[in-house]
């Protein structure tokens, strides 16, 4: 999953989460080459450098995304036969994820 990640600073980057376990996020992240780890410690995320971190997950850009990939020619399923977007509600409104 795609998400901005704001540092302390007001700086910025993209990151694509790989793994989050027992309070450790490990991302790849625009501009770097080896994975970097965030590590929850006392209700806050802290980068490698110990800078303090908040994650945004752009969930809306990931659903752009699969919309664009569909083309025109409307939902459709890789493997073919049913497909669970089929079956999801029409309309442009929120989805409930409780």
């Amino acid at each position: 999953m795609v998400m901005i990640i704001r540092y302390s600073d007001g700086s910025y980057v993209e990151g694509v989460i790989h793994k989050l376990e027992c309070g450790i996020l490990r991302a790849t992240v625009a501009g770097i080459d080896d994975a970097v780890e965030y590590t929850l410690f006392e209700d806050r995320w802290t980068s490698e450098t110990g800078d303090d971190v908040t994650f945004e997950f752009t969930v809306q850009r990931e659903v752009d995304l699969m919309m664009g990939m569909m083309g025109a020619g409307g939902l459709g399923c890789a493997a073919g036969g049913e497909c669970v977007l089929r079956r999801m509600p029409g309309g442009s409104g929120p989805i409930a994820v409780n």
